[in-house]
């Protein structure tokens, strides 16, 4: 009899025991199924494991592979070879060896970030490179701490917080000319502290096109123009100076040695009018 109410199948009678037999073998088969398709799903289980978290990993040249143990929280650093990584209990970091560049204004996420402001208030952009390395005595630090992008994640919010500071110190005519290296100085020394801390060597910085406030550009370079034409003069007129008591000083050279000479001509006259008078 069949009871569309909740859809199940049951035998009207069980006299015979068939319907007992027949759950019975179904059993059995379900069993002996579960049983062969176990080591299969072992087998396909390891077999994704290690596609996807293959335990051994390849260092390349340029790099080094910092394995941070799970349990123990110990690390090991393998240089540019073969690395064993048993999943579950280790995890891997590779970390760049040689020097790297970041430039700000290539970065997607700070592109639109580095306006500055000078002591008078104006807004100017600051094309930067800041040139760097993972220190070789943090490599550990900088695997647990480091993010995967270095420099829009750590780099850039310590350099936007040291160039404001600094930056603000000084006019636009300062920035843009007269005290860039200072201004250099004044980054790298306040900038190397800050990324030591997240275990990178800061090794220079460069500065390079400084924009203007439109209208402020034109202004300036007529400035540093008239100021460059003002130095020339200077150097010009004590060039001039230069030569006028160089010539000054040859001619004074000159009438000492006639006058030595006319001397001892004279002196040679009185000897040589003695001579004839004793003679």
């Amino acid at each position: 009899m069949i009871d569309d109410s909740d859809h199940t199948i049951y035998e009207t009678s069980t006299s015979s025991g068939a319907p007992q037999y027949r759950l019975a073998r179904l059993g059995n088969f379900a069993r002996i199924a579960a049983k062969s398709l176990l080591p299969l799903v072992i087998v396909a289980a390891v077999l994704y494991a290690l596609y996807a978290y293959p335990p051994l990993q390849n260092i390349p040249r340029g790099e080094v592979g910092v394995r941070l143990n799970q349990i123990t929280g110990t690390s090991s650093s393998i240089f540019e070879g073969t690395a064993l990584v048993i999943p579950g209990l280790h995890s891997l970091r590779r970390l760049p060896m040689r020097e790297q560049i970041y430039r700000p204004n290539a970065d997607a996420k700070t592109q639109d970030k580095h306006n500055f402001q000078s002591l008078e208030g104006l807004s100017i952009g600051v094309d930067l490179s800041v040139r760097y390395a993972i220190d070789p005595a943090k490599l550990a630090e900088a695997a647990r701490n480091l993010p995967e992008n270095i420099g829009s994640d750590a780099i850039a919010p310590a350099l936007d917080g040291v160039l404001y500071k600094i930056l603000a110190r000084y006019t636009v005519r300062e920035i843009f000319s007269v005290k860039r290296q200072e201004i250099k100085d004044s980054i790298e020394n306040e900038l190397r502290p800050l990324l030591a801390q997240d275990g990178l060597q800061l090794k220079s910085i460069l500065i390079g096109k400084i924009d203007l406030p439109k209208g402020y550009k034109v202004g300036m370079e007529s400035l540093l123009g008239e100021e460059l034409a003002s130095e020339k003069m200077r150097y010009t007129l004590a060039l001039k100076e230069k030569q006028v008591l160089q010539s000054g000083l040859e001619a004074d050279a000159a009438k000492v040695q006639r006058e030595k000479l006319a001397e001892a001509a004279g002196e040679e006259q009185i000897i040589a009018a003695k001579a004839q008078a004793e003679a």
